[in-house]
């Protein structure tokens, strides 16, 4: 398994709660739906954390083997953050995973976004509708 070491600025908005953080585009994490891991620090400025009701337990497979989380459906707007232009947004599930200590972004939600890797140990990546020669760097 590849694993990259790029990251991009994104905010995370659920309901009127905003978190800025910075998030790993993480080509492990393969995903059939827009979901993303997040911390339980982030979970908590969220409000998702302790588990509310609408919370879903969930056995997910990490590099380091099977573990318990929380999973929420549809709850939080991603802004990715790119300064030159305005943000993409997507809508994404939350998976609260105790074990991690940054957001992580699926190659869905990266696919989604439409970030094409460029270089995956110097970070560097554009956006499918960049102009062929712009190249962005790892937050």
């Amino acid at each position: 398994m590849i694993k990259m070491v790029c990251r991009v600025l994104i905010k995370l908005v659920k309901d009127d709660k905003e978190v800025k953080t910075k998030a790993l585009l993480n080509s492990g994490f393969e995903a059939n739906t827009p979901d993303i891991a997040i911390p339980i620090n982030i979970a908590k400025q969220l409000d998702l954390w302790p588990p509310r009701e609408d919370a879903k337990p969930a056995i997910i497979e990490t590099g380091g083997g099977e573990t318990s989380a929380i999973y929420y459906e549809e709850v939080v707007k991603l802004y990715l953050i790119l300064g030159d232009r305005e943000p993409k947004v997507v809508d994404v599930n939350v998976i609260v995973n105790p074990h991690i200590r940054e957001v992580l972004i699926s190659d869905y939600v990266a696919s989604q976004l439409g970030v094409i890797l460029l270089d995956f140990k110097k970070g560097y990546w554009r956006l499918s509708d960049d102009p062929p020669n712009k190249i962005r760097s790892s937050y």
